[in-house]
């Protein structure tokens, strides 16, 4: 349930509708109303009960459900009017990335718009390359990714933080120099940028220059979670209001810095 939550949290930050599969109700104790009910809690409430978000019973086991689901994604996108086209120089998203012994740096991507082909000269963030192999999701090489296809990519020069963008160029050259550029300017940021204390905080919101602080909140046990929650909540008033844009326990991971 945390990681579920989180990925929630993540939604909501980026203002990202979700269409939720309940998985395994192929097992006798399965209860997907609890599911829903659960979910409820945390501003998903199905459409069947009023809300706004799209609810699919599946088990991947079994291969049922899984065509509902499909329509409702299809539905979503419809509505979202998600559109692509194949012929374009492909752009997307990176999931997720890492290092791998004989790979080298390894990015899981997702084709958004435009076709990835293998030779393809990418840049994404301060990273670039040339892609030497793409590899779905059953370990089988291709020679292109059309859109909405998600694909190992092997070529970067490094491993891009999860959720940069990236983009196929016309030449290998402009990709470096995109991402040299950019690498440069990262790190005149972090030259330039000023110690942010306590009580510069404490300044900002008397001139009231801050209304509002983000706050991620993580604590090593549920109880001292839930009295932190509390004790913050409490915090908001006329001047700044607290907003805890994800909670949950455990230590701080990649994706809390990057949510933050």
């Amino acid at each position: 349930m945390p990681q579920t939550v989180e990925a929630i949290d993540h939604s909501k930050a980026a203002h990202v509708p979700i269409v939720v599969a309940v998985n395994k109700i192929d097992k006798s104790g399965a209860q997907p109303d609890r599911i829903r009910q659960q979910l409820s809690e945390h501003g998903l409430v199905p459409e069947e009960w009023g809300g706004q978000t799209l609810y699919a019973n599946v088990s991947a086991k079994m291969k049922t459900g899984i065509e509902s689901l499909l329509e409702l994604i299809l539905l979503q996108a419809d509505i979202l009017e998600l559109r692509s086209n194949p012929r374009k120089h492909a752009r997307g998203s990176v999931i997720e990335s890492r290092i791998e012994k004989g790979r080298g740096a390894v990015a899981t991507v997702l084709v958004q718009d435009g076709t990835l082909r293998v030779g393809d000269p990418v840049v994404t963030g301060t990273h670039y390359g040339r892609v030497r192999a793409l590899i779905n999701h059953k370990g089988k090489r291709l020679a292109e990714a059309l859109p909405g296809t998600p694909v190992e990519i092997q070529g970067l020069n490094g491993i891009p933080e999860a959720g940069l963008k990236f983009a196929v160029l016309e030449d290998e050259r402009t990709a470096r120099q995109i991402a040299m550029h950019r690498l440069e300017k990262e790190r005149e940021k972090v030259i330039a940028r000023p110690r942010f204390s306590l009580e510069e905080l404490h300044r900002r919101i008397e001139e009231g220059e801050l209304k509002g602080l983000n706050i991620i909140l993580k604590t090593d046990v549920q109880g001292s979670l839930e009295a932190l929650q509390y004790s913050l909540n409490k915090l908001s008033g006329e001047k700044v209001k607290v907003n805890i844009i994800h909670a949950g326990v455990g230590g701080i991971s990649e994706s809390d810095v990057m949510l933050a």
